[in-house]
């Protein structure tokens, strides 16, 4: 049934590229996407981050999403997000609501690698905020238990204090598939900057550390990861959080 739509797909991909060079992304640590889609899947869905470092303007920085997705159809996932963001000068507040869509661009193993795209427009709660849009390459490869993801990309501001430069970004996954409930990792997480900037290694944000992903109960998934700062510009260290409910009805 994939097979007849793929090309559909691949053409979407085509169309969503020339959006990479114009995104921008505001926090290097992330969720990392699979590509794959299940069909009539709902889920339920917090994720969370929150950096430490001496430095007051780069400690205790959090950013938490609450969502809900369906996978509509075998090929394409939309979710919607509510979006709160704790800054240093600034208490937990609600910062924006966001419409995502994941599509799976062709079957798992039809490809050396599995391809996805993912596509995500949020909306500033608050006027002097700008709206974002966000457009990743999704990739996924299977080697027996050795599952690698890759997710390339960023976000692009709009509207009121809109930074007008590009962000690129390059989210990387590597997990053994030690048991259900249990899979170790590692994360390597990276914000190059603006295009235009040319900024070097040290004013980039660069992360890497250990990461553990599993199922804590049936249908209930989590994933934990502290990330290391290893640039100037990064934090000391970044702890990533999600948990995940999933269900069918």
């Amino acid at each position: 049934m994939m097979g007849s739509t793929a090309p559909n797909r691949l053409a979407v991909v085509a169309l969503g590229l020339p959006l990479l060079a114009s995104t921008q992304s505001t926090l290097a640590v992330d969720k990392i996407y699979s590509p794959q889609v299940v069909r009539g899947e709902w889920e339920l869905e917090y994720f969370g981050i929150r950096t430490f470092a001496s430095d007051p303007s780069n400690d205790n920085l959090q950013e938490h999403e609450i969502s809900i997705g369906y996978g509509v159809t075998d090929w394409w996932w939309p979710e919607l997000y509510t979006l709160l963001e704790r800054t240093p000068d600034q208490s937990l507040r609600t910062t924006g609501v966001q419409l995502e869509s994941r599509f799976q661009l062709a079957p798992a193993g039809k490809y050396w690698v599995d391809p996805g795209l993912l596509v995500a427009f949020t909306r500033a709660t608050h006027s002097d905020d700008p709206d974002t849009l966000e457009v990743k390459i999704l990739l996924e490869k299977l080697s027996g238990r050795i599952l690698n993801r890759v997710n390339i990309g960023g976000e692009q501001e709009f509207g009121r204090n809109a930074h007008g430069a590009p962000d690129r970004v390059i989210l990387w996954s590597t997990r053994y598939l030690l048991d259900p409930r249990f899979t170790p990792g590692f994360e390597i997480q990276s914000d190059f900057g603006r295009a235009n900037e040319a900024p070097t290694f040290n004013e980039q944000e660069h992360y890497v550390g250990p990461a553990a992903y599993g199922e804590l109960v049936p249908h209930l998934k989590y994933e934990a990861a502290y990330l290391f700062g290893i640039s100037r510009a990064a934090s000391h260290g970044a702890l990533r959080l999600l948990i995940e409910y999933e269900a069918f009805f």
